[in-house]
């Protein structure tokens, strides 16, 4: 089972906290990043890498830049005039859901309060919702861009313990990348390192969470 570091039982979860981008939503950057180049008529991939560095600088996850003025110095940086509505597109163009996680995630709510907690920017969670409607599996959204800081900062993990009012032990957090789980386990709650949908249910079936039996 893959657990990070923890070893727990399902009767001392109240909570399960998802991450998003790579476990219920996926999508390939190199792919997002490429569509960018051929804009701006660039032809080398690691031409785009010091105007990634520079943009993720401004802070645009954590809501200190708003999207229109993130698209701006993007042009700047790519000496184009991207607008609102080809920006939206290059910038989601390869998003899906992973159907398998929202199954599964419909089996889990059934018996706990589920959590969405994100580094996203508005953009990026915008279409998502509108495409995906992934807001119908949670009682609460902790986005990055809406609370100010973003994983692996530990205080996007208080913030649930904040609005859940449960002590962190009570809590199971989903995330791809281990320093994100990481920071969950210095934090003081439960965590899994997802790799897969059909990894997570059989880690959920282990523990209890769900049955093998659900529908």
């Amino acid at each position: 089972m893959n657990q990070g570091k923890t070893k727990f039982q399902s009767d001392e979860i109240d909570l399960v906290v998802f991450d998003m981008g790579h476990v219920i939503i996926d999508f390939e950057w190199a792919i997002v990043c490429q569509g960018f180049l051929q804009r701006a008529g660039w032809s080398h991939i690691e031409d785009f890498q010091p105007i990634l560095a520079k943009v993720g600088k401004l802070g645009y996850e954590v809501g200190k830049i708003s999207t229109e003025d993130f698209r701006r110095e993007l042009n700047k940086l790519l000496s184009t005039d991207i607008d609102e509505q080809e920006f939206t597109e290059l910038w989601n163009a390869t998003f899906r859901e992973n159907e398998t996680m929202a199954l599964l995630l419909e089996q889990l709510k059934r018996r706990y309060p589920l959590y969405l907690l994100s580094n996203t920017n508005d953009n990026h969670y915008n279409y998502i919702q509108e495409n995906f409607d992934i807001e119908r599996h949670f009682d609460e959204l902790i986005l990055s861009y809406r609370v100010g800081s973003a994983k692996p900062e530990h205080d996007i993990y208080h913030e649930v313990m904040r609005r859940s009012g449960l002590p962190p032990k009570r809590c199971l957090f989903i995330d791809d990348l281990p320093e994100n789980i990481e920071a969950a386990i210095q934090c003081g709650m439960q965590a899994i390192l997802f790799s897969s949908a059909d990894e997570l249910l059989h880690d959920f079936n282990q523990l209890g969470l769900i049955t093998a039996h659900s529908s």
